[in-house]
């Protein structure tokens, strides 16, 4: 009598195919997210938090254009060491997240007497997918 195949996640008896792994697709996908690598579980993070920020950056305007306060974004959980690009020079630099982009602006406040940090969010321009990087770079 042949040994009884088991399932490499749950020990579960196997019917069907003899070079059967799993018992079902949810064994196999709990086995192969058990056995990711770190480095594959840190780009999953990553992706997550890209996802969220461009959620928040598209929940914040709704138009296509918003200006509102800094703090408003770190409340809602966004990330601002976490973007997929950039565009423009030094003085107006913009961080994109996909297809929304924001910039880190100051405006006086005349109420409150000082300058308020701000973020100019808008939805990404034809002209900015044509960015080139290198293009004013002297060597």
């Amino acid at each position: 009598m042949s040994p009884v195949a088991t399932c490499i996640q749950c020990r579960g008896e196997l019917s069907g195919r003899s070079d059967r792994k799993f018992c079902s697709d949810q064994c196999r996908a709990t086995y192969h997210n058990q056995h990711q690598s770190a480095h594959e579980k840190d780009l999953q993070l990553l992706n997550k938090q890209l996802r969220k920020n461009r959620t928040i950056l598209k929940t914040l305007s709704p138009t296509g254009k918003a200006t509102l306060r800094k703090e408003v974004l770190k409340e809602m959980g966004f990330s601002f060491r976490h973007f997929t690009s950039i565009y423009g020079k030094e003085d107006k630099r913009y961080y994109l997240c996909y297809d929304y982009a924001y910039r880190p602006i100051y405006q006086h406040s005349i109420t409150e007497g000082k300058k308020i940090a701000k973020v100019l969010i808008v939805q990404q321009q034809p002209f900015m997918r044509s960015f080139d990087p290198w293009q004013n770079l002297s060597i």
